[in-house]
C-alpha cells in the first residue's frame, strides 16, 4: 500500500508531509499513550470495494484529528499489475493551516 497526497492548493506540503506519513504508516493502537493514532489494517483483507471505504473513512478521521493543518477533500484508489494498491490523498488547507506556522 503506497500513499500519494495531492494538492490542489500550494500549501506548504513538505513541511507537514513527514506528520502525515507518520499518520498514515503506523499501525493504529501501536504507539503507547496514543494507541488511536494510526491507521486500522485489518481492513486490508477485506475485498476492495469495503477495503477502500473503510480506510478512506479512517483516513480522513486521522486527519482531522491528528493534523488539523490539512482538510481532505477526497481519497481515490487505483491498483497496479502487481495487486499494489495505491491510495491518492486529495488534500487542502484545513481550519487550523495557520495556527501552527
Amino acid at each position: 500500500m503506497e500513499f500519494k497526497l495531492l494538492s490542489s492548493d500550494n500549501i506548504k506540503i513538505k513541511n507537514i508531509s513527514k506528520c502525515l506519513e507518520n499518520i498514515l504508516n503506523i499501525p493504529e493502537g501501536s504507539i503507547p499513550l496514543s494507541r488511536g493514532m494510526g491507521l486500522k489494517w485489518n481492513v486490508l483483507s477485506k475485498i476492495p470495494p469495503d477495503m477502500e471505504n473503510d480506510i478512506a473513512t479512517d483516513i480522513v478521521e486521522k486527519l482531522e484529528r491528528y493534523e488539523p493543518r490539512v482538510s481532505v477533500k477526497e481519497v481515490t484508489f487505483s491498483y497496479q499489475e502487481d495487486g499494489e494498491v495505491l491510495i491518492n490523498i486529495h488534500i487542502e488547507k484545513g481550519d487550523k493551516f495557520n495556527e501552527y506556522e
